[in-house]
């Protein structure tokens, strides 16, 4: 759920003292899995331990030469397709539930073809998927109506000194996932993977150095729910502050920690074909800001550590945004984007949980996406990348 912008002080000096007090703990060995994954590729569609080979669950979409996932969408479905990517941000995540909530009164929230989520986006993706007014309250009530008590427990200096995995303890977090996705919840998704309708979690293995984009929509049709809300705790758990989390021998931390957004169908050995029902959209909202202001800091550690994590994080997310928006222009697709507004106060701890918050991020969502044209329709460039290769694509 973290993908945090930046860390406060104190997350550093604790990071600092954990490192120190490592030594102390014995943790058990492990084995490196060689478990294949059965419902998670590369974000390219190849197979996780034989990154050379497609993986079978992408064996329909190669059937055609210059097809890829997007086209091969297209072709079961009809229509150009609606494909929705939700990033990281912690607590601001709740700009994100605003957003969705505000775009559906607004009266022009498409019902989306694909949904991609990591992080907070991971945990805003199931409900954003299906799509009800319904599942829109549950977003709100994630979203408003929750602390950090919700979500993590302090681990004690004892616990630490025995050499745990992480400064707190998600099973807060845990309780909250499995009381928002349920049995039923997953019928619902495996009833629109039938539709031709589907929904994608980045995580990262932290063991491989690899993003495993889970395909939520198989694990639904599968009734796995177990395994659906693991995914979803494991996208969700930043590293070093909350634990990892094991799946079939394998070891995963937040996916934003590689990769802060997923967007399905950018994988393909070849020059995608044109659109077969003309172009479609990716929409991507950003659930924190991809730059800061400039501020002169104070030369003392913490400020030093916090504002370079916060850099690293930023730059990730800004890569992530120009990756999608090439890989959108070359499929044929529209690239729309949203922010949270610099006016809007979302403090400086994404892990903060803090309602007042929370709350600010929530209705900044809401009402932006009430404005006519709420949308930008190319990542931002901070000098990374040069003009003239933005503007080649799209002839300006």
């Amino acid at each position: 759920m973290l993908a945090p912008a930046r860390f406060t002080a104190l997350h550093i000096v604790a990071l600092l003292a954990l490192l120190l007090l490592a030594a102390c703990g014995s943790p058990p060995e492990r084995v490196l899995s060689l478990n294949v994954p059965k419902y998670a590729v590369l974000q390219n569609g190849y197979e996780p331990l034989n990154p050379k080979q497609l993986s079978p669950m992408f064996a329909d979409v190669a059937a055609i030469p210059g097809d890829n996932f997007v086209r091969y969408l297209e072709r079961e479905s009809g229509h150009a397709l609606n494909v929705l990517s939700l990033s990281g941000g912690g607590q601001n995540g709740a700009f994100g539930a605003g957003f969705l909530i505000g775009w559906r009164e607004s009266g022009r929230r498409p019902r989306f073809d694909v949904v991609g989520g990591v992080s907070t986006g991971a945990l805003l993706a199931t409900h954003a998927f299906l799509g009800t007014p319904a599942d829109d309250a549950k977003l709100e009530e994630m979203y408003t109506r929750i602390t950090k008590d919700d979500i993590y427990e302090r681990r004690g200096i004892f616990q630490i000194l025995a050499g745990v995995d992480s400064l707190r303890n998600t099973a807060p977090l845990g309780a909250l996932i499995a009381k928002y996705v349920t049995a039923e919840t997953l019928k619902r998704v495996a009833a629109a993977y039938e539709n031709n309708r589907m929904l994608f979690v980045g995580t990262t293995n932290i063991d491989y150095g690899q993003t495993w984009v889970w395909n939520m929509s198989l694990i639904a049709k599968a009734g796995d729910l177990k395994l659906y809300r693991k995914v979803l705790l494991a996208s969700a758990s930043f590293p070093i502050i909350f634990p990892p989390v094991e799946i079939d021998g394998h070891l995963f931390v937040d996916g934003a920690a590689r990769s802060n957004l997923v967007v399905p169908g950018m994988g393909g050995t070849r020059t995608p074909n044109p659109p077969l029902h003309g172009p479609g959209t990716l929409y991507l909202i950003d659930n924190g800001r991809v730059t800061q202001p400039p501020v002169a800091l104070v030369r003392a550690l913490g400020s030093v550590a916090a504002k370079t994590v916060s850099v690293m994080m930023e730059q990730s997310m800004q890569t992530a945004l120009t990756r999608s928006y090439f890989g959108t222009k070359f499929l044929g697709y529209s690239y729309k984007m949203v922010g949270i507004p610099d006016d809007v106060d979302i403090g400086n701890d994404v892990l903060a949980f803090d309602p007042t918050q929370m709350r600010a991020a929530f209705d900044a969502g809401r009402a932006l996406a009430k404005q006519r044209d709420p949308w930008q329709s190319r990542p931002p460039n901070a000098g990374d990348v040069p003009t003239w290769a933005l503007k080649s694509l799209v002839g300006s």
